[in-house]
């Protein structure tokens, strides 16, 4: 300890005189290395000898010289002297007996020690109490130049209770048989290897989801979990109890919500489970013992938990004093919980689709309109009426009106009779679906009329049309109506399980009289129709299974003639089988009705700092939030955490009641500043010194700028179609305020099939042919 206790005020050099004090436990020799400047210009080690009674004290007087320099000589930096008496009285102990030295270290993660103890021991298991008591004293203090000024040495008394170790070490050299072992604090080093079970209530025992058929204002809220009540149960695991300090726990409100921003705990550590939490967003850990009591101290960037006042208090006998800047980035990113956004309103773009017309048809949810069309061979025209109900087209109905030309036999002569535009067929598709799942095809029935012309039909007008659309038509004779049916179940997984299809169609027809005369020949009328039905099953195991029965028309035969008299129907099971399907079977997701889809816009704020280190960048991810205000108030707690700082490393004589976390300040500017991150005791031969190092933070000057994304792929919203691609609204990454701003963007798309408005479509910046689609889009699934 390179103090001089009494200095001769004598003009001429003259001896310094240095009082030592050693307390030797064991009848052996005490060897004492003591090295002394002689003068400037080299060293001179010192060795002194002494012989030591067990548990005494024995006073060695060493005299020592210690030049001035020579005219012209640069001194070094003066050492300091203390005058007056020994500055402080050290005891120390233990519940494994009285030591030979301790060391006691905590750097906010846990309180360590190590002791050694005279003789051969066995430490083990348990606990072990390590006392220290220090009688200080005060005086005066300067340097050989003979600036001074008072000092003292606090009393102070310090009581460390730390879990023994299973490292030990034995010194077995003859006479001088040493243990020394080490002890830490159990509780700590459990956050980081404690394997948690689920702590979130709604994770482990999740609300059941309601039927699709339950109202909404009967259904059951989500569950949310307090983001601070999770972090104390985890921590409590592991053995420790939170606490703020002065402070207000900084995530007071904050919650998880089920099936929206949920969160589990299995299998993490407490210490993942803070890192997930406090710690991402720039708070930081101080852990305390008080006993057999482990605290763990959340503190704010820079903040403390008590002030300790050190103007002109302990000795100082050493110390540096540094800036530290490399932590600090250039900025912060802080992302949270996804943003969520209506979908665009695709009502105020009908005018700028391509197809306006179309587009409306498409994107409105009710709508009923009407289609015409020639037929293929230009001579007629399918007119067709939609019915859009809820988003299903439910109702489909369309006439088929055309010119006929119609030749006929009549007494050996060709009879030509030509019908202008006259109706030809009428069909009719109404489809039934779940009431709470629209995808979900329950029935659908198809009714086909149609209507035959002879030279001598009678034409009449038949009044057709649906869903607002009516019209008179010439008609001629009616041949009845043909009719599928289509039946399906659904399992409650969504997979189609059967389907039954039950067809009637139209096999021969009659008419009276038919080879009289054209005023005596009977219209046409139907006379015998073919039924079947077809049973399919559907296996998720790519198999349908199928079956057909029914009537099939087989011609009847005389028994004894052997000639056939006239077609007759069989019954019965006509053909069945089983074979594998090249896709699985058809699924559906059924929207719930009681959820509203919404846009998830990723959700980050960046904060830069002026002097943080150019090209370097921190990003933190926090779930429960997608408050930006939130989130940038969170990020810069971080930029604070990391922010310049002035680094003071200082050791003490004695033992002054500081801990990690707490604040100490002086008004001399000499001692110590700053918030505490570390303190070391060693006590030995009757002196203890501190070594305590701190942390005083230069606030960063800070500024919110819009982030900027480093992702080269696009997921965004397609509004409508055109020729060669579609156009998106795309998510800008900028905000106005907390809005998102978006802008219209055409991306090409390659292929015949296109995505749909409302679908999401992945896209990327092609440097040759600009936004491309990837390939991958459709909507996702609200359940």
């Amino acid at each position: 300890m390179p103090f001089i206790l009494q200095w001769s005020q004598e003009a001429e050099p003259a001896p310094a005189e240095i009082l030592h004090e050693a307390q030797a436990t064991s009848a052996a020799t005490v060897q004492l290395v003591h090295v002394a400047r002689g003068g400037w210009g080299g060293y001179q080690e010192l060795t002194h000898d002494a012989g030591t009674r067990p548990a005494g004290t024995e006073e060695l007087l060493h005299v020592a010289l210690a030049w001035r320099p020579a005219a012209g000589q640069v001194a070094p930096p003066a050492p300091q002297v203390i005058y007056g008496t020994v500055p402080a009285t050290v005891r120390v102990r233990t519940s494994l007996g009285d030591p030979v030295s301790v060391e006691l270290s905590d750097d906010g993660t846990g309180p360590t020690g190590t002791i050694t103890l005279p003789g051969v021991i066995t430490p083990g298991e348990g606990s072990v109490t390590a006392t220290v008591e220090v009688q200080g004293s005060g005086g005066t203090a300067g340097t050989l130049d003979g600036v001074s000024q008072p000092y003292s040495v606090r009393t102070s008394f310090r009581q460390v209770t730390l879990d023994l170790d299973d490292q030990w070490e034995v010194d077995e050299t003859r006479g001088l048989e040493r243990t020394t072992v080490r002890a830490h604090t159990a509780a700590a080093v459990r956050l980081g290897t404690v394997r948690l079970p689920e702590l979130v209530d709604f994770i482990r025992k999740p609300t059941p989801r309601p039927e699709r058929g339950q109202d909404c204002r009967a259904r059951p809220e989500p569950q949310t979990m307090r983001v601070s009540g999770v972090v104390a149960r985890a921590v409590q695991a592991a053995g420790v109890f939170l606490s703020f300090g002065p402070n207000v726990d900084p995530l007071t409100g904050e919650v998880w919500t089920e099936w929206d921003t949920p969160y589990s705990t299995a299998g993490k550590t407490p210490q993942q489970v803070l890192d997930d939490t406090y710690f991402a967003i720039g708070w930081h850990p101080v852990i305390r013992r008080f006993g057999s009591s482990v605290q763990l101290l959340i503190l704010p960037p820079g903040g403390s938990d008590g002030t300790l006042d050190t103007t002109g208090d302990d000795l100082i006998s050493g110390g540096t004093r540094r800036q530290e800047s490399a932590q600090l980035p250039a900025s912060v990113v802080m992302t949270g919980a996804d943003l969520l956004v209506d979908l665009p309103d695709l009502g105020g773009l009908i005018q700028l689709a391509p197809d306006p017309t179309g587009f409306e048809q498409e994107i409105l949810p009710n709508l009923q309109w009407l289609r015409s069309a020639p037929t293929p061979d230009g001579k007629g025209e399918v007119r067709t009426a939609y019915n859009k109900v809820l988003g299903q087209i439910v109702g489909v109905y369309s006439t088929t009106t055309q010119r006929l030309t119609v030749q006929e036999q009549v007494n050996g002569q060709t009879v030509t009779r030509e019908f202008g535009r006259v109706l030809t067929s009428e069909e009719h598709t109404t489809s039934t679906y779940h009431p709470t799942c629209g995808d979900m095809l329950l029935r659908q029935q198809t009714v086909k009329s149609s209507w035959g012309y002879t030279v001598a039909t009678k034409v009449r007008t038949e009044i057709t049309g649906a869903y607002g659309f009516i019209s008179a038509v010439t008609a001629g004779d009616p041949l009845g109506e043909e009719t599928e049916l289509i039946e399906q179940t659904w399992s409650p997984e969504g997979w189609l399980q059967s389907r039954v299809k039950t067809t009637r169609k139209l096999s021969s027809v009659q008419q009276a009289n038919p080879e009289g005369e054209l005023p005596d020949r009977g219209p046409l009328a139907p006379f015998e129709f073919l039924e079947r039905v077809r049973f399919e099953t559907f296996r998720p195991s790519w198999l349908m299974e199928w079956r057909e029965s029914g009537g099939i028309p087989v011609p009847v035969y005389d028994a004894d003639s052997f000639d056939p008299v006239r077609l007759g129907v069989r019954g019965g099971t006509i053909t069945s089988g089983a074979e594998p399907m090249d896709a699985a079977p058809t699924r559906v997701t059924c929207p719930d009705p009681c959820s509203k889809r919404q846009r998830a816009i990723p959700n980050a704020v960046q904060i830069r700092a002026d002097a943080g280190r150019q090209g370097t960048e921190v990003t933190r991810s926090v779930s429960w939030t997608r408050d930006r205000g939130t989130l940038a108030t969170y990020a810069r707690w971080v930029a604070a955490d990391l922010a310049q700082r002035i680094t003071r490393t200082r050791t003490l004589i004695g033992v002054p009641p500081i801990v990690p976390g707490m604040a100490a300040q002086d008004a001399d500017g000499r001692g110590l500043r700053g918030v505490v991150q570390s303190v070391t005791v060693q006590v030995g031969s009757g002196q203890a010194s501190t070594e305590v190092i701190t942390h005083e933070p230069q606030p960063p000057r800070l500024s919110e700028h819009a982030y900027q994304s480093t992702q080269t792929t696009y997921r965004d919203i397609v509004l409508f179609r055109q020729v060669g691609g579609v156009t998106v609204q795309h998510f800008t990454g900028q905000f106005d305020g907390n809005a998102p701003r978006f802008e219209n963007v055409f991306v090409r798309v390659a292929g015949t099939q296109y995505p749909s408005p409302l679908d999401e479509l992945e896209w990327i910046d092609d440097p040759r042919y600009g936004p491309t689609a990837t390939g991958n889009y459709g909507q996702e699934a609200m359940t």
